[in-house]
């Protein structure tokens, strides 16, 4: 049985990325992502693709929870899933589930994070894109004055 950590309940291991959540640093993403690593999530209107852009929303939003903790998982050959509960940005509770997906070296080459409320989701994506203005652009993002397909 795995130990108990910041974000992992117990019986869950510990994976690169679990560790990352607890460092929350960008170096840390870093260095679990592939270097052509996609990001997709329910608070992005597009995948975002590359090693340091990758982290670098990772990394803030690591920092953008309150808590969080992976309360159960899953692998299937090159897949894990992560199911999880959060708390951010003053109180708001989200779950959600996160699918990595590894290249032939081990290293995550897709993040899929699928948060669940609607709510939720849209606040914490018009959040995200006021912070990583300087990473991303403003329509990446939910933004109410944005209008994206």
């Amino acid at each position: 049985m795995s130990q108990q950590t910041d974000s992992t309940a117990v019986g869950v291991p510990q994976v690169d990325w679990t560790k990352a959540f607890d460092a929350q640093s960008q170096a840390a993403f870093g260095q679990a992502f592939a270097p052509d690593v996609a990001l997709e999530a329910a608070l992005l209107t597009r995948p975002i693709e590359g090693r340091e852009r990758v982290a670098r929303v990772m990394a803030l939003m690591s920092n953008t929870y309150e808590s969080l903790e992976f309360t159960h998982q899953a692998t299937n050959d090159r897949r894990t899933y992560l199911e999880w509960t959060a708390v951010a940005l003053g109180g708001l509770r989200m779950k959600g589930v996160t699918v990595l997906v590894r290249d032939e070296q081990g290293r995550i080459a897709t993040v899929a994070i699928h948060h669940r409320f609607l709510n939720e989701i849209l606040i914490l994506s018009e959040h995200a894109g006021k912070q990583l203005l300087d990473v991303l652009n403003p329509d990446d993002f939910y933004n109410p004055a944005v209008r994206t397909r």
